[in-house]
């Protein structure tokens, strides 16, 4: 079998959808299991030795980009009364430009995922070189991918912006091409279009996951907001604006 790291061992049952579901040679099934979060890799073989292939090199994600982050404390009319989240900082109080354009980051189903969104897993790796993945964004109406092979939504939001733990990095993507949803049990199997073929992937209920998408509510009392901008930068002058309401975070 080819895989590109060493697999998690997991003691959970395949469904049986599962076992009955044909494997295509060299497609990757990337199973996030409701417990743990974990990930478990597996790839069919159409014939030869049942030894693997030397693993490639393992590649660390790079850095977010630049963002600030700030937890809204207090509106009044177009005042926002601001504390910095990702540094230590003073509150701040702002007005923000007109016309900014505002996106969400909001919370959703596995069976909201359709053709056309642009699918982010987030997660960290650890020493033995295995992903453990602790969100799942999906950019409703993305961009063609940029020099780093990632898509951007409309404002230009990667959608990790407002994740609240700095190691946690983009580790798989891809524009998904084909959904099977299973409404019994609110999963759906996902296939992408990654940066090295096409990776099907079961999204079970329970995972984390986000939408990034226009957004036309006013922003109040307790939501977060993210900018790109270095960490502190005054938000008044921003064009974009990426908010996670009260608790979609």
């Amino acid at each position: 079998m080819a895989i590109t790291e060493e697999p998690l061992v997991t003691r959970r049952r395949l469904s049986p959808r599962r076992l009955a579901a044909p494997l295509t040679a060299a497609a990757l099934v990337l199973a996030l299991l409701v417990g743990g979060g974990m990930v478990a890799f597996f790839v069919s073989q159409s014939s030869g030795s049942d030894a693997p292939p030397a693993a490639g090199p393992f590649v660390t994600p790079g850095p977010a980009n630049p963002v600030a982050v700030f937890d809204v404390r207090e509106v009044n009319g177009a005042s926002l009364t601001l504390l910095p989240a990702n540094i230590e900082g003073e509150a701040l109080t702002t007005t923000l430009r007109g016309g900014v354009t505002l996106e969400a980051f909001v919370p959703g189903m596995p069976t909201r995922i359709e053709p056309g969104h642009w699918l982010v897993f987030t997660g960290e790796g650890d020493p033995v070189r295995n992903y453990v993945i602790r969100q799942v964004i999906a950019i409703v109406k993305p961009g063609a991918p940029l020099a780093d092979g990632l898509a951007r939504s409309p404002a230009g939001f990667l959608g990790t912006e407002l994740l609240g733990n700095p190691n946690h990095r983009p580790v798989l993507w891809g524009l998904v091409e084909s959904v099977t949803v299973y409404p019994t049990d609110g999963g759906a199997d996902v296939t992408l279009v990654g940066p090295d073929g096409p990776i099907t992937v079961e999204i079970y209920q329970g995972v984390t996951l986000f939408f990034v998408e226009s957004y036309d509510a006013p922003i109040t009392d307790g939501d977060r907001i993210a900018i790109r901008a270095p960490a502190g930068t005054d938000p008044a002058n921003a064009g974009a604006i990426l908010v996670a309401p009260q608790g979609a975070r």
